[in-house]
């Protein structure tokens, strides 16, 4: 079973040591390093205190406080219609396949309603994660439409009411 908590610095060190190829290509970019990492949860942090239009969460296990992966919920971003959310999330490899990144999206959805947050929530994936596309659909998302665009490539969007 696991779990959302915002995200702290102290988590960077264990978040880098979880990355690989796979989650560095789909989620981040590219390969981080520690100061990277340490700079990006530091601002990560500051949106939690200022409240700002995202949100990171450690996806932890509750019974043992294990980081497993990373959630981000963004609103008020251009590329989103009013009232959506978008949900990005990374699951370290040692933990993927069991079902925790469908369960990381359900509690995000239940944030983002609880907190009333967006009427919608959005995964933005690219096509060629089979893995993720799977996780939509398994947690009940509905496919809507493909972007292109020239920073994040081709991107089918997945729908779901929250």
């Amino acid at each position: 079973m696991i779990g959302l908590r915002p995200i702290t610095v102290a988590d960077a060190q264990s978040h880098l040591a979880g990355e690989d190829v796979e989650s560095a290509r789909w989620r981040d970019g590219g390969q981080g390093t520690l100061a990277a990492v340490t700079e990006h949860f530091q601002r990560c942090v500051a949106e939690w205190e200022a409240d700002g239009p995202s949100k990171t969460f450690a996806i932890v296990g509750l019974d043992d406080g294990v980081l497993v992966g990373t959630l981000d919920i963004q609103i008020d971003q251009e590329y989103l219609a009013a009232r959506q959310a978008n949900v990005a999330y990374g699951i370290y490899p040692q933990f993927r396949r069991r079902g925790l990144a469908a369960r990381a999206v359900v509690l995000a959805c239940r944030y983002i309603a609880a907190h009333d947050l967006a009427d919608e929530a959005v995964l933005r994936i690219d096509p060629a994660n089979k893995a993720s596309v799977a996780v939509a659909h398994r947690v009940g998302f509905a496919y809507h439409h493909t972007t292109d665009d020239p920073d994040e490539g081709t991107l089918d969007w997945f729908l779901q009411a929250v």
